[in-house]
């Protein structure tokens, strides 16, 4: 699980308990009392919206995943998109600058 995503971890977990999303939501919904809806996991693990550290934990917790290893994958993950967005910013920046020059 170490090359995965934040939302592929999160997915194949949900996956690996026979989970849908809306038992995700469920039990994520009983531990902290606050309303999460299906768009919201999709986001998380078909688009790579990282959530807030706090629900990583409840995550973990609901998963019965290491938090601290929940969270490395996140920030991982957070990082590479991050990173990517740049590089796309830095190729979109150098064609617009050769099309300027030519």
């Amino acid at each position: 699980m170490e090359n995965l995503n934040f939302g592929d971890l999160v997915l194949q977990l949900r996956k690996e308990k026979d989970w849908t999303v809306r038992q995700l939501i469920e039990r994520l919904e009983q531990k902290c009392g606050k309303v999460i809806s299906p768009a919201y996991i999709t986001r998380v693990e078909q688009y790579g919206e990282i959530p807030s550290p706090e629900l990583i934990c409840l995550l973990a917790d609901v998963f019965g995943y290491d938090q601290q290893a929940m969270l490395a994958v996140a920030r991982t993950s957070k990082v590479k998109k991050f990173d990517k967005g740049l590089q796309e910013k830095y190729e979109n920046e150098k064609e617009r600058d050769l099309k300027i020059h030519c």
